[in-house]
Formats: structure tokens, C-alpha cells, sequence
């Protein structure tokens, strides 16, 4: 079947605020870790992709499946989306202190030898982004994308100014730079408010119920496990590498792990405004099937690319843009590029599955992928290392896109019946 090179175009153009919002979120990231590895030590930097991996991790123990949840309702019912609001972003506020001590007593635990100033500084940025994710899902919610990018943009280009100031001039530290990352974000933050307050939509105490919040976490729960396995499955493996090995095979596996997920920069653009799309659509069985087919061309497309390219250039572009220090991460490009056009095409299932309000498949997927993921994992990192570690995220890729697939034509099938 040919391709209607015409409709694709349509689709990107009408993502293009999505893709400049990814496009600047990926670029943003890997200059930023890129200075971090290139300019301190691999032990350091295994530190701060360890502390960041952690958070991340606990940030989805507390996610709830809020971000996910506040688009889909905000895209259903608009008028209600003040209140939405509200609810999931204090909710998610007050879960902080949880976090915090929570992240703090594991450092203690399993990281001991990570300085607590360091710890302090990165756990607390990364749950003021995980608020700005909050705010930016109400905005996708509006098909607000272009008020997202200038949020994000414009704090951006301020840290990068700061950081290029602090390593080459000004020979800054670790702390600083981070504390220089934490305020940037903190900013993207307000700024974020501050448009979703211009389109109506504020915080409204008097929307903030127990009854409330209780009927949300009903029904967000189902997301908010989903995302814990998710992350879990995503960045176990580099916790275990950094506990059963050591930080600098950990930075190796991060470096490799950093250029794989680089690659969704082809495709996830499409998918943010597609879950929107579908949520709209709710059980529309044709409009599902063809949006899922038109998404599926070009995303595959997208990524056959990707892979050939990370595949042959995997020594070029480490070489060239981390130095020969990082020489050890090269294999385990290799191996990883061959999971791309799984996570790609799991990606659109997975939307597809959650926008039409299937949460409770998604969990149970993703926990089936997670005890999978952990099991080999604990049982292989210590045996082969870090490639060891790449080949189980290949094969949890395909795992997870078979089986959503299943699901997902199954439930076709079954409405399709159930409608005629």
C-alpha cells in the first residue's frame, strides 16, 4: 500500500509545537548531561544519572497517573477543567513530603556514600518537574502546545546560558550546577501557571474535596501502577548495574541508554496531541483503527531509521560527541538499537489502550514486563554486565508491544460486535 505522503505531512504539521516541545526537551537534556559527563569525572556523573534514575522512579510511585489522567478528563469534559486541575495539582503537592523522605531513607540505605546536598538538590528538582508535567498535560488537554514550548523554552535557554558560564569560566561544582537546574525549572513551573491561569484554568481550593480527591484516585490508580511498572522496568536496570557493579558502568549504560530513548524524538511528538485524539474519539472503532494505521506507517518508518543509524554510527557518534572515555557504551548501543522499532510501535498501543480509558491492561501489561524485566535482570547484570542489562530492554520492548497488540484488537473486535 503506498503512502500518503500528503496526510503524514498534515500529521506533523499539525504537531509541530509537540515536536519543537520534544525536539527541545531532548536537546536540552543531552547538551546538559553531555557537559556533565565530559566535564566531570564517570564516578560523578555515574552519581547524579543514578540520583536522577531514582527519582524518576519514586516520582512515578507518587504520579498516581495524575498527568495522565488530568489530559484525558480536561480533553473530555472542558468546562470542568479548573476543578480537574485543582484537585490533581494540589494532590500532587502535598504527596512531595512523602517523596522526599521517602527517596531519603532509600539513599541512606542503598546509596550511602551519595552526598546529601546532591541528593537533596536533584530529588527536589525533579519532583518540581514532575508538577510541570502536571500543568503541561492540563494544557495538551486545550490542544494548548505552543504556551507549553515558550514555558519550557525560555528557562531552558537561561540554564544553559548559566551552565556554559559555571564549567568553562567560572569552574563551578556539581551543587551549583544543579541548584542552577532546580531554579530553571522552578521558573518553567510558574510560568506554566501562569498560562493555564490566562485560559481559565486556576487553582481552586473550594474544587479540592476528600470526596473528590477520592473518586480521582479511584480511578487514576490503574494509571498511576502502570507508570510505577513502566519507569521500573525503564530504569531498573541501570539501578541494579550502579548497585551490583559500579558508577562508571553505570554512566557507560546510561550514555548507550540516553542515545536509544534519543530516537522517540521521531515519533513521540505525534503521540502526545494522539492521545488527545483518541480520548476524543472514545470508542469510535473506525476512527481508532485508522488513526492507529496512519500512526503506525510513519512511525515505523521513523524508526527503521533510527536504528540503522545508532546501529552503524554507534562509534562515530560516541567517539565523537562523549570522547574514547566513554568507549564502554558502544556495544550496548548496538544491542539497544534494535529495540527501537518496538518501543516506537508500543508507544502507539499503549496511547491507544489508555485513551480509550483501558488502564487496568496497561497496568497488568507493563507489571507482567516489570517482574520480567527485574527477574533476568537481577539474575544476568552480574553475570554479563551492561550488555546483559541492553538485551533484556530489547526483548521487554517486544514483550510488551505483543501483548498490547493482542489486547488492543481484541477490544476492537469485541465493540465492533457488541455495536452491531
Amino acid at each position: 500500500m503506498a503512502i500518503n505522503f500528503r496526510k503524514y505531512t498534515g500529521i506533523i504539521a499539525g504537531s509541530r509545537h509537540i515536536f519543537l516541545l520534544n525536539l527541545t526537551d531532548k536537546l536540552f537534556s543531552f547538551i546538559i548531561m553531555l557537559l556533565l559527563a565530559r566535564y566531570f569525572t564517570t564516578e560523578i556523573y555515574g552519581m547524579i544519572v543514578t540520583l536522577i534514575t531514582l527519582s524518576m522512579v519514586f516520582v512515578s510511585v507518587f504520579d498516581l497517573g495524575l498527568p495522565i489522567y488530568i489530559q484525558r478528563e480536561i480533553a473530555v469534559n472542558r468546562n470542568n477543567a479548573g476543578e480537574v486541575f485543582s484537585r490533581v495539582f494540589i494532590t500532587g503537592t502535598i504527596l512531595f513530603i512523602l517523596y522526599y523522605l521517602t527517596m531519603l531513607v532509600t539513599i541512606r540505605l542503598v546509596y550511602p556514600d551519595i552526598p546529601f546536598t546532591l541528593f537533596t538538590i536533584i530529588s527536589v528538582m525533579m519532583y518540581i518537574s514532575f508538577l510541570v508535567t502536571i500543568s503541561g498535560k492540563a494544557l495538551s488537554g486545550i490542544n494548548e502546545y505552543k504556551e507549553q514550548l515558550i514555558a519550557f523554552l525560555l528557562p531552558r535557554v537561561l540554564i544553559l546560558i548559566i551552565f556554559f558560564a559555571g564549567i568553562f569560566i567560572y569552574k563551578a561544582d556539581v551543587n551549583i550546577l544543579m541548584g542552577v537546574m532546580l531554579a530553571g525549572i522552578f521558573i518553567n513551573l510558574l510560568m506554566a501557571l501562569r498560562y493555564l491561569l490566562r485560559n481559565n484554568i486556576g487553582l481552586k481550593f473550594k474544587g479540592f474535596t476528600a470526596v473528590g480527591v477520592g473518586k480521582m484516585i479511584v480511578i487514576s490508580i490503574p494509571l498511576g501502577l502502570a507508570v510505577i511498572f513502566n519507569f521500573l522496568y525503564d530504569k531498573i536496570d541501570l539501578l541494579l548495574i550502579s548497585k551490583l557493579t559500579d558508577y562508571s558502568e553505570a554512566a557507560f549504560y546510561n550514555v548507550a541508554y540516553g542515545l536509544y530513548k534519543a530516537s522517540a524524538l521521531g515519533f513521540s511528538f505525534l503521540l502526545v496531541s494522539g492521545f488527545t485524539r483518541v480520548a476524543e474519539l472514545n470508542r469510535d472503532i473506525t476512527g481508532i483503527r485508522t488513526f492507529f494505521k496512519e500512526h503506525a506507517k510513519i512511525i515505523s518508518v521513523i524508526c527503521i531509521i533510527s536504528a540503522i543509524l545508532l546501529y552503524f554510527l554507534s562509534g562515530l557518534i560516541i567517539n565523537t560527541v562523549y570522547t574514547d572515555k566513554f568507549i564502554g557504551s558502544v556495544p550496548v548501543l548496538k544491542i539497544l538499537s534494535f529495540g527501537i522499532i518496538a518501543m516506537g510501535l508500543n508507544n502507539l498501543t499503549g496511547i491507544i489502550l489508555n485513551g480509550m480509558g483501558y488502564f487496568k491492561i496497561v497496568m497488568y501489561i507493563t507489571l507482567y514486563a516489570l517482574i520480567m524485566n527485574v527477574v533476568l535482570n537481577a539474575v544476568f547484570i552480574s553475570i554479563y554486565g551492561i550488555q546483559a542489562a541492553a538485551i533484556l530492554t530489547v526483548v521487554t520492548e517486544y514483550f510488551i508491544l505483543a501483548i498490547e497488540w493482542v489486547y488492543m484488537n481484541r477490544i476492537l473486535r469485541e465493540l465492533n460486535i457488541n455495536k452491531v
